[in-house]
């Protein structure tokens, strides 16, 4: 049974070879773009976690032309947690060029399809990292879920 991680992207981007698009364009939590990192596809956990994600990152502007992306990761595809790969300190939310160096190191050694790290917005939950060069990337299966996607307008009043 293969482990399932979602993303809201743009209507655009509905193929598995064009999710990384949005990571190329500037750097987040925990990549950096080229020269200095490489890109990366960000994913949530849930599907209410990609929303309060998506919902903080587009700065209070209602996204437009959405679609809710299920990606099912192939079944034993290696999965590392930043937890057990470092010591995050209290507090990495504050830190971003500490959390970016972490992503960029571990994105450099290509050894996991993904990293599991901790949502900024709710650091009791879960989003993923996966990292497009990995051999097994090409093995994930997107389904949209929804097309259109849209908010709930309770989400931007």
């Amino acid at each position: 049974m293969s482990l399932s991680v979602w993303r809201i992207g743009t209507t655009k981007a509905l193929r598995l070879e064009q999710l990384d698009l949005g990571s190329t364009l500037a750097p987040g939590r925990w990549h950096q773009t080229p020269p200095a990192g490489r890109p990366v596809v960000y994913a949530g956990g849930s599907r209410a976690l990609c929303q309060l994600e998506k919902r903080v990152h587009c700065n209070g502007i209602r996204p437009l032309n959405q679609a809710l992306l299920r990606l099912d990761l192939p079944d034993g595809a290696i999965l590392e947690d930043v937890r057990a790969l470092t010591d995050l300190p209290s507090n990495w939310i504050d830190r971003e060029s500490l959390t970016q160096s972490i992503g960029i190191a571990w994105r450099r050694t290509n050894h996991a399809l993904g990293l599991w790290v901790p949502s900024a917005v709710e650091p009791g939950e879960n989003n993923i990292v996966l990292n497009p060069d990995h051999p097994s990337f090409a093995s994930i299966a997107v389904t949209v879920e929804r097309n259109p996607f849209t908010f709930d307008d309770r989400m931007f009043s």
